[in-house]
């Protein structure tokens, strides 16, 4: 587990993507859409697929990650075609 920072929020705000020490990662929220605004610091297992928390001021929420890219650009990308825009 390690801290990143939210860069991207989708339109429908399910989507996040966080700038963390490796690149960046795209997580799906679970029942916690629009809770997550950008540069809140949250953590988690970055490197994860599938069904892991997120953290955020203590909290856990349940997410899905999508994985982790080396650019914003293609994560982004990701969000906004999973997430709408």
């Amino acid at each position: 587990m390690s801290e990143g920072q939210v860069v991207f929020v989708s339109g429908n705000q399910g989507m996040i993507v966080v700038r963390h020490s490796d690149g960046f990662a795209v997580v799906e929220l679970l029942g916690s859409e629009g809770e997550f605004g950008i540069s809140d610091v949250v953590t988690g297992d970055w490197n994860a697929l599938g069904s892991e928390p997120i953290y955020r001021d203590r909290r856990m929420y349940d997410a899905y990650f999508q994985g982790s890219w080396g650019s914003s650009a293609q994560a982004i990308m990701i969000a906004r075609n999973t997430g709408g825009g």
